[in-house]
């Protein structure tokens, strides 16, 4: 009986790899070579592991099926030349074209036995990456896990691609998706319950940065998609585009070297081996010359704004970091006050200092001469230096309290109507009086939160930044208030011109020392950054998707197009798609971002990201292809958009009904699993323990003690941070770290410094169970980090790195932690740098004692514990299996 399906199994070994591989048997030694190869390894396999088990055979057998149901879609064939790849097709010579031995077109034939070899290299590698993905199909029983399941942060899996696609497919740092196995269609979609979204960074200093080529690349003649690593050649004179399947015609210079005077194989070419392309745009493709970068800066000098006494820092900051803003010589500069009025400075060759223009009447803004407020910063150097050293002082004795901060921004727009550029706005309190005047709307005993406290009170703010946007002027806002200033309304302007909100609640140059170094550093960064300007950002993807939302900080002009005044390598968006009827032209989708924009050297360029996908049609592939940390990142922006919509209740229930739909989906489509048992592949283990972490984040708890402006801007970061920040807000990294000084708690990551590496502590998971009673720990929250210290620290650690001689030395307040010139204190500040990098904001680290009042600050954070208002981690998972198994 063995013998028998033994025989069997080999029949089906042959007609499984004349299927996969496409052998016609013609080629007998091409059969001899690579299914002997085949037979040697499986037979060796099944008859040691499974002789005298008639389950083995047929478990080996559902392997082959899953293993040819993998490679089904591979169109490797034996006539196909490896720098072909999977798209390759037999070589057509040109008229009058003579075939050579060893040309690129022939190359990599060789003989029947290499190319075997080479199928057998591929079939090797891709049912290991089907064994790897089979390990994220493992049914995990949430209730019965001893351990909860994140010790390390989600990381995405591998693509089920070739191993050329693979190599090809470089730009996993600038593109995330939520299902790297894309459904083949809509049906199949809707049975997961899974969102599907692309996160992506079209101005990222990627680990692998574009390459600069000299070339514009061809495009595609029907929907204007860049050529690339993954489209298709159906010979030598045309190639088959990827996003719309046209069929386009290879331009003679594309394949012509001129270095060697012969027709070349394409796929050699820059564009067709690298997914991170640059390149300069033309002068007579060029409108005109790129226009100058212009920054204008908009002040708060009210009296709020000189008790807060942030314009000394400001003004300080700049002055130190003049000479260090990105621009060339054309670079112009220009400056706006504002308190019940709006003053302009008049920077004017002949005058020994600015003269200052004041416009009182605020209902019918007038701008004076463009270019008399707008000046070149080289040529008009000492009167900008004179004019903010002086600033400072100018208003000192004022005491107008009102706020015509509508009015100021008005008069920026009309200033910059034909130069466009980049306006930093200063506030200190609500906008009270002029075009965009705004009345308090917090109420602390409210608390149905929605969007008539989270949405923006009047239209003002944003009609404005329609018409800053649609002249290429991005605005950044620093918000320096003591008391609620409508965040909701006025955050409208820097949302829908790609700019960025800096928060900074109770504001004091003497009485808050961490937030000024915050201020200081950020705007110092706000200064130095590379920035694009003058953006338009088209994204490209395979046709049968259908963009569904966007989130992000622009303004959305076509469902493919995106206006960018001004983008910094931080700026992150994000796609929420559906499926319109099936993808099954190809087995790929791929995603493509274009981005023509200036430089701050004023050079025109287009920076292009290609991304791909497979396509599969199985549910146990899409289960096995959940990216997590993307999935996570597209729910934080969803809720986020529920909660101004509707209400913050509204966004909860739909993170619970989400995650309940997921459940339900899983369990539907693994029949074999017992009705009372709440089970997740392993792929999703994590979703339940983010779902729970999203409904603990302060934003969308309606008790939780923050002011509304504070809701709004963490509900910001959460929609435009770059995705590793957020899942570090929603869940928090913790490390104990009394002593990693002496070189002990560490693991085996290590993270880069601008001074090199440094090991990272080993992480420890969100629960008090974890927190000893001798020891310093470290949470990093993604917009803040503290350091806990309990009682019985050691000493050592509190005098090296904390500057105390014993823990009842500590405030009992939060307090920033200090740097101290010692090998202990440089190593803590060193971890807490690699920890920082690449972040858009400043994030500072305070201190807090075990018994002090600030606590629950520390508390609050570990997810994993029940708290007074939200439950454990394992209660959570019992009300999930209520609501599943009723």
């Amino acid at each position: 009986m063995l013998s028998k399906r033994l025989k069997a199994l080999e029949k089906y070994h042959q007609r499984c790899l004349r299927k996969i591989l496409q052998i016609h048997w013609q080629d007998r030694s091409i059969n001899v070579s690579v299914l002997n190869v085949f037979h040697q390894e499986s037979r060796l396999r099944f008859i040691s592991r499974r002789c005298s088990c008639e389950k083995g055979a047929i478990r080996d057998l559902k392997l082959l099926v899953q293993v040819e149901h993998l490679l089904s879609g591979m169109p490797l064939s034996v006539h196909q030349s490896e720098s072909n790849g999977a798209f390759g097709s037999q070589a057509q010579l040109y008229p009058g074209q003579r075939p050579q031995n060893g040309s690129p077109w022939t190359e990599g034939l060789g003989s029947s036995a290499a190319q075997g070899a080479v199928c057998m290299e591929h079939l090797r590698e891709s049912a290991a990456n089907l064994n790897l993905q089979q390990g994220h199909l493992r049914p995990i029983n949430l209730l019965q896990q001893k351990d909860i399941p994140r010790a390390e942060p989600a990381t995405a899996p591998e693509p089920n691609l070739t191993p050329r696609l693979r190599k090809l497919n470089r730009c996993l740092d600038v593109f995330q998706c939520t299902l790297v196995n894309i459904p083949q269609t809509r049906a199949l979609l809707k049975q997961v319950k899974l969102p599907l979204g692309l996160i992506f960074q079209p101005f990222k200093d990627s680990r692998e940065p574009p390459l600069l080529i000299t070339d514009i690349p061809p495009r595609c003649a029907t929907c204007q998609t860049y050529i690339n690593p993954f489209v298709i050649f159906t010979d030598q004179r045309h190639w088959k585009c990827n996003t719309c399947f046209s069929l386009n015609d290879v331009p003679a210079n594309f394949l012509f070297d001129p270095m060697t005077g012969s027709y070349c194989n394409p796929h050699s070419r820059p564009e067709l081996q690298h997914a991170a392309l640059e390149f300069m745009v033309p002068q007579e493709y060029q409108a005109g010359r790129p226009r100058p970068v212009t920054y204008l800066f908009v002040f708060d000098v009210s009296y709020s704004a000189l008790e807060t006494g942030y314009l000394g820092i400001v003004c300080k900051t700049l002055l130190e970091n003049i000479d260090r803003l990105p621009g060339d010589s054309r670079t112009r500069v220009g400056f706006i006050t504002f308190d019940s009025t709006v003053n302009f400075y008049h920077f004017h060759s002949g005058l020994a200092r600015p003269h200052m223009m004041v416009v009182a009447d605020i209902d019918d803004i007038f701008v004076p001469s463009e270019d008399k407020l707008l000046v070149n910063l080289q040529q008009s150097r000492q009167l900008v230096v004179s004019l903010l050293e002086e600033l400072p002082d100018m208003f000192r004795e004022t005491q107008k309290t009102q706020c015509a901060f509508g009015p100021a921004l008005l008069a920026a727009q009309k200033l910059l109507t034909y130069c466009g550029g980049r306006v930093s706005a200063f506030l200190t309190q609500l906008p009270s009086i002029g075009c965009g005047a705004l009345q308090p709307r917090e109420d602390p005993g409210d608390s149905t939160l929605g969007a008539k406290h989270l949405g923006p009170a009047v239209d003002f703010y944003k009609m404005l930044a329609l018409e800053f946007c649609g002249q290429q002027t991005g605005v950044d806002l620093f918000l320096l208030s003591q008391r609620y200033a409508d965040l909701a309304s006025i955050a409208c302007v820097p949302r829908y011109t790609c700019g960025f909100v800096y928060y900074y609640p109770a504001f004091h140059h003497i009485h808050s020392s961490a937030l000024v170094e915050k201020l200081r550093e950020e705007f110092r960064c706000h200064l130095t950054r590379s920035v694009g300007y003058e953006g338009q950002l088209r994204i490209r993807y395979t046709q049968g998707l259908v963009l569904d939302t966007f989130y992000g900080n622009s303004f959305l002009q076509t469902t493919q197009m995106l206006s960018l005044p001004c983008v910094c390598p931080q700026a992150e968006f994000a796609f929420q798609m559906t499926i319109d009827g099936a993808v099954t032209v190809s087995s790929l989708v791929v995603f493509q971002s274009s981005l023509l924009y200036t430089s701050c050297q004023g050079e025109r360029r287009v920076r292009i990201y290609t991304y791909c996908l497979p396509v599969v049609s199985s549910i146990a592939e899409v289960y096995a292809g959940v990216n997590i940390a993307a999935m996570v990142g597209i729910l934080a922006k969803m809720a986020v958009d529920r909660s101004v919509r509707l209400c913050l209740a509204s966004a909860r229930d739909e993170l619970i009904k989400v995650l309940t739909e997921v459940l339900v989906a899983y369990r539907s489509s693994a029949g074999s699993l017992q009705q009372s048992t709440l089970t997740l592949p392993h792929s999703l283990q994590q979703l339940p323990l983010y779902i729970l972490a999203l409904l603990k984040q302060p934003a969308f708890q309606s008790d939780a003690a923050m002011s509304l402006d504070e809701r709004v801007f963490t509900m910001s970061q959460l929609m435009i941070q770059p995705l590793t920040l957020v899942l570090r807000m929603v869940y928090p990294d913790l490390y104990r770290i009394d002593d990693y000084p002496n070189g002990e708690a560490a693991d085996d990551v290590s993270m880069e410094t601008d001074r090199g590496t440094v090991k990272r502590p080993a992480l420890i998971q969100l629960s008090a169970e974890n927190l000893t009673l001798h020891g310093a720990f470290l949470i990093d929250c993604g917009n803040v980090q503290y350091v806990w210290v309990v009682r019985h620290c050691n000493t050592s650690f509190l005098d090296d790195v904390l500057g105390v001689t014993s823990y009842t030395s500590l405030p009992g307040t939060l307090t920033p932690l200090p740097i101290l010139q010692n090998p202990a204190s440089k190593l803590i500040q060193t971890l807490l740098a690699s920890l920082r990098k690449e972040r858009l904001y400043r994030t500072p680290c305070f201190i807090i004692k075990d018994e002090s009042t600030s606590r629950s600050v520390f508390i609050q954070r570990l997810v994993d514990d029940r708290t007074e208002s939200a439950m454990s981690y394992y209660e959570f998972l019992l009300h999930l299996k209520e609501r599943v198994c009723k």
